[in-house]
């Protein structure tokens, strides 16, 4: 992640309606985060203070206040918005809605097998495989140790 673009595109989808549902950060805020080199992943924008929200040039109280109000009641997200802001390969909204739905929680998800997996419309070999990747690999679970550490709940 160390490319400014990706990790923009990563703050888009999860602040996007189908994930974290934090319009105040638009995308030319998620640009500029990704610029400065900030934020990597999503986690890291709960680990900003407010006087760090002060340091992002074109952001007006209002804005900052919008943004820190909208980060802190995005942790009652569903589950499914969670998924979708993971940016899973081959997780769309409606799929991880139908991952929700089969298994209840990213907990839950976190430990399914891949042929039970493959049992959800709309998983095949190649995304169950990118799904038990994802929640395998060392940076995601930093992410998810950092969202936890900042309120999230994934059972």
């Amino acid at each position: 992640m160390d490319c400014p673009q990706k990790v923009a595109d990563w703050i888009i989808r999860w602040c996007s309606p189908d994930g974290m549902n934090i319009p105040a950060i638009d995308e030319s805020t998620a640009k500029r985060l990704a610029k400065l080199h900030w934020v990597i992943h999503p986690g890291e924008l709960y680990e900003l203070s407010p006087s760090d929200w002060l340091q992002v040039d074109g952001l007006s109280e209002q804005g900052r206040d919008d943004i820190m109000q909208q980060l802190e009641e995005s942790k009652n997200a569903s589950p499914s918005s969670l998924i979708y802001g993971f940016r899973i390969t081959g997780v769309d909204s409606r799929l991880a809605k139908r991952l929700v739905e089969a298994f209840e929680n990213c907990s839950m998800l976190r430990e399914v097998k891949p042929d039970k997996l493959t049992s959800v419309e709309g998983v095949d070999a190649r995304v169950a495989t990118a799904v038990r990747q994802w929640f395998k690999d060392s940076f995601n679970k930093k992410m998810l140790k950092m969202l936890e550490r900042n309120g999230f709940r994934f059972n």
